[in-house]
């Protein structure tokens, strides 16, 4: 079964015939309120009652009567709204005499043609929904579909899994017999013959006389070959058709079966107590599941029923919105009343410990001397990392020059915080090799030598060379002097360490 959204949504079903009407509230899947309605001002004023205890419920019709018109047709696979047009166009061809008419688009033909097949369907006679849909109106109340009854064929047909074979389905109705032909589920004929001026004493006789002239219809519109055997399917929701058997032999060209009372309502899940209250409500109960193609609505009363169909949607969606922030506020003002206890408990424990803080330090003096005792400590302990001198670097530094040798300091300096602002200390040792035999390689390996006593006598320093005596970088030249035919090579090593 295909799942409808709209199917969700209540709507007032009637079932109308030349007998009389049925009518029941269908809401979420589930039939309410069955009752039949006598023909006439009488079913015409409980209709009206009706639809006052359910303003605004769009109202779902099928008609059951031989005022209808069945046409098979072929025409080009188009989509879209060039389908739309050129069905309504085809349409006005084949019943311009009414407004109620569809295009039930079928199966595609098997030939290379790209053609569809159709059948054309339409109510003749505009005149039995008349008087329902002007109360509709004066009720402020909407179609949601106008069917024929053949049309709930197609569901029922899917729902007994018929949709494999040619057959006959045979219902008796309140205002005559019903045959509808069907091949592989798709709806190709149907008409309702009345019964009520036989002149055979058992009402079968002649129920089995107009299936008989059903089936030679078939053969004349070439559905069906002659020698073919016709599957004919009862439907026999009240039990009344089981002797029909006899009247259909196999002989005659029939393969005559029936669906009994308890298995419609176990496929179509009827309580029995509904069929009590209206034959009808077997048709009843497939009209929500009615092919949408087969509508035979006007475009007026379609654009009307899309119409409030949107409205009631966006009503709908802004209740939801609207229950949805209800809910998120409802939410924040829980949660905002939550953090509201939290920080008062928090309040009432910060309070409690400071009362124990108090009590605590009440025998030194109280917490603000507590408070200027620990204040004095932490500047003292600042000051003291501040106050250094700079004799252990300046040793560790001559100690690290003799080791080396060839080694001439020319100048030691020292700083507690470093040339980029950090708080760092700074040593700085200048000199030169001496003597200096003009190589400078010798010379660097002595000032890394030097680099790395250094490094390993103030361990967590860093010790850089930022002034080699020979230094290759193309922004310094070389170091070196000539004079008193003496070459002598200067350097400079920087250690930066912790205060």
């Amino acid at each position: 079964m295909i799942f409808r959204p709209t199917s969700l949504y209540p709507r007032l079903l009637l079932y109308l015939s030349a007998a009389g009407a049925s009518c029941a509230v269908h809401r979420l899947g589930r039939l309410n309120e069955v009752r039949a309605l006598p023909s006439g001002e009488e079913g015409w004023e409980l209709f009206n009652r009706l639809l006052l205890q359910h303003p605004g419920i769009p109202v779902a019709i099928a008609v059951d009567t031989v005022d209808e018109l069945y046409r098979q047709d072929q025409l080009p696979r188009v989509h879209g709204p060039d389908r739309r047009e050129m069905t309504e166009r085809r349409l006005r061809q084949l019943i311009h005499h009414s407004p109620y008419r569809a295009a039930l688009r079928q199966d595609r033909l098997k030939d290379d043609s790209r053609r569809d097949r159709y059948l054309m369907m339409g109510l003749t006679d505009p005149e039995i929904i008349a008087p329902w849909l002007d109360i509709l109106h004066v009720r402020g109340s909407y179609l949601a579909g106008i069917w024929l009854l053949p049309a709930l064929a197609i569901a029922l047909a899917r729902r007994l899994r018929l949709t494999r074979s040619r057959l006959l389905l045979v219902s008796e109705q309140t205002g005559g017999l019903r045959l509808t032909y069907l091949e592989d589920g798709e709806l190709r004929f149907s008409r309702l013959a009345p019964v009520d001026g036989s002149p055979y004493d058992n009402p079968l006789e002649s129920y089995a006389e107009e299936i008989e002239r059903t089936r030679q219809a078939l053969v004349g519109q070439r559905l069906l070959a002659r020698t073919e055997r016709l599957r004919t399917v009862l439907l026999d929701p009240l039990n009344t058709l089981a002797d029909l058997h006899t009247f259909l032999p196999e002989s005659a060209g029939f393969q005559c079966e029936s669906i009994q009372r308890g298995q419609l309502l176990d496929t179509l899940r009827l309580p029995p107590s509904l069929l009590a209250e209206s034959a009808d409500a077997l048709y009843l109960r497939l009209l929500p599941d009615a092919p949408a193609s087969a509508n035979l609505m006007t475009r007026d009363q379609r654009d009307l029923a899309r119409t409030r169909w949107l409205g009631r949607a966006m009503r709908h969606a802004a209740l939801g919105w609207l229950a949805f922030a209800t809910l998120v506020c409802a939410g924040l003002l829980l949660d905002g009343w939550r953090l509201e206890g939290r920080s008062a408990q928090l309040m009432q424990a910060t309070e409690s410990q400071r009362a124990q803080e108090r009590a605590l330090l009440a025998p030194s003096g109280g917490v603000s001397a507590v408070h200027q005792r620990l204040g004095a400590l932490a500047a003292w302990q600042t000051v003291s990392n501040r106050d250094q001198a700079p004799g252990p670097a300046f040793r560790v530094a001559l100690a690290a020059a003799a080791a080396t040798g060839n080694i001439q300091l020319r100048r030691l300096s020292w700083s507690s915080r470093s040339a980029d602002g950090s708080s760092n200390s700074l040593l700085v040792i200048e000199g030169e090799i001496s003597p200096f035999d003009g190589q400078f390689e010798h010379a660097q390996q002595r000032v890394d030598g030097l680099r790395s006593r250094m490094y390993q006598l103030l361990p967590g320093s860093q010790v850089e060379v930022p002034l080699w005596p020979l230094d290759a970088a193309p922004d310094h030249g070389l170091e070196g002097e000539f004079g008193h035919s003496r070459l002598n090579a200067r350097f400079r090593v920087e250690a930066k360490g912790r205060p």
